[in-house]
């Protein structure tokens, strides 16, 4: 293949390579983090038969709507329960938000190699490709409907199609039922920052946005009703909306996040980061033209950004929906230097990473594995100690990801000792006099006990 003639091709290849990539020994990894309670939360509604109210280990959960968790359900009747059924569909959703990001570069700049390239350079992402884009964690997920809302107001707006601003309304609904309130902050900035762009000042009151606002908030409101308790659910998602977005009394603290989290973002956005900032650099004394299309996806990118970057607790994670907008400016600076050679080295560059990750899922997740402190193998020798179709009792949260193996292992989820009063095991990360002590995992941090009822 003749890169210079075929650079469109070879960008396709690659995008294709790196999705394959995130696939070896998928199922072989075990969850991490908040994977486990995605999937209790998903695994105790399919079985308890109540799809709008989420609960965890038995308690009532009111942290996170249930989209994701339906998502998750749904997967399980194609996938059986395994880290596959869960972590497909953010692959599922990575795929998507490609797609939608060719779509929207041809349409912005109608240039199918820009359009692949915006693409290729949103699934290398370094924080996509090694991280969160085979995660089953809801915020790749959330970035695709962000960017579809985004996608239906930027061109609502700008081509004047009303039914476009309602549809993003809509998509806006939907995403809070992913995240919760987070979701209204990107449709409200993304919209007032087009308003600041140019500077048309009426369009605040235009009805169609206010229709599109009322029908973002109208479809949470028909699933909130139907849950237990309506006024704790909206009170804990908005509780924990502020809580992330809380700055921070230490005026040290806060300017070192001020410096801190824009380094951590540009090593999110590694590698084309880091060939944008280059290219910059090198070619300064060059006048790069860059159009008010751009310019207005730059401007809502920083607006959007704003609130994470002056609250001192914010994660990287937190701005994955902005991303599918960066990759898109990115691609459009990177053809905007001009330089053939720049396009070849990152081409060369992406296919280094997507070579890495492979070498990620075939050689460093089974090495990741065989560590001692695996929850997987906890779950197995428990397996093996007991009789799992037994009753026993769960009664250590943080330890959620050896539940979930014993769940699926079950084939019905745990619950704590509240609602398994007849328990002839209990799982706690407490000593008790309830039972004889059968065995103990070091879990790093935390000590599992097994006991058997006296």
């Amino acid at each position: 293949m003749n890169l210079s003639k075929d650079r469109f091709k070879f960008a396709f290849i690659l995008t294709v390579l790196a999705f394959f990539s995130l696939f070896p020994n998928l199922n072989l990894y075990e969850f991490r983090g908040e994977e486990s309670l995605r999937v209790i939360v998903a695994y105790e509604m399919s079985h308890g038969g109540n799809l709008l109210q989420p609960t965890f280990l038995g308690d009532l959960y009111f942290n996170k709507p249930p989209l994701f968790n339906w998502f998750i359900i749904f997967s399980s009747y194609i996938i059986p329960w395994s880290e596959l059924t869960a972590r497909i569909v953010t692959i599922f959703f990575l795929f998507l938000t490609a797609v939608l990001i060719y779509t929207f570069t041809y349409k912005l700049t109608q240039n199918r190699l820009r359009s692949i390239f915006a693409s290729l350079i949103y699934v290398t992402f370094i924080d996509i490709l090694f991280w969160y884009g085979y995660l089953a964690e809801i915020d790749v997920t959330l970035a695709f409907f962000i960017f579809l809302m985004f996608y239906l107001m930027f061109f609502g707006y700008r081509e004047n199609k009303p039914l476009f601003l309602i549809f993003s309304g809509i998509v806006a609904g939907v995403s809070f039922l992913l995240k919760g309130f987070p979701a209204y902050v990107f449709f409200g900035l993304s919209y007032i920052s087009f308003v600041l762009f140019y500077k048309e000042w009426k369009k605040i009151f235009s009805p169609y946005i206010w229709i599109a606002g009322f029908i973002a908030l109208f479809i949470p409101f028909l699933w909130i009703l139907n849950t237990a308790d309506p006024q704790r659910y909206v009170q804990t998602l908005f509780f924990e909306s502020i809580v992330r977005a809380e700055g921070s009394k230490d005026i040290g603290k806060f300017l070192s996040h001020l410096v801190s989290y824009p380094l951590l973002n540009i090593k999110q956005l590694l590698p084309a980061s880091l060939f944008v900032l280059t290219g910059f650099f090198l070619y300064r004394k060059e006048k790069i033209f860059i159009p008010s299309e751009i310019k207005l996806l730059l401007f809502t990118a920083f607006i959007n950004y704003l609130p994470y970057l002056v609250s001192a607790g914010s994660r990287g994670r937190y701005v994955l929906p902005l991303f599918p907008v960066m990759a898109v400016v990115f691609s459009y600076i990177l053809f905007s230097f001009n330089r053939e050679k720049m396009l070849k080295i990152f081409l060369y560059t992406a296919g280094f990473f997507i070579f890495v990750r492979f070498l990620f899922g075939f050689i460093g997740f089974p090495i990741m594995m065989e560590k001692k402190a695996s929850r997987k193998k906890a779950a197995y020798d428990i397996a093996k100690t007991i009789n799992i179709k037994e009753k026993i009792a769960f009664d250590c949260s943080p330890e959620k990801s050896v539940a979930v193996y014993l769940d699926f292992m079950r084939g019905e989820p745990l619950k704590k000792s509240t609602y398994t009063k007849d328990w002839k095991y209990l799982l706690t990360c407490e000593k008790t006099d309830k039972g004889v002590l059968l065995k103990e995992y070091n879990l790093k941090g935390n000590i599992l006990r097994l006991y058997k009822r006296k």
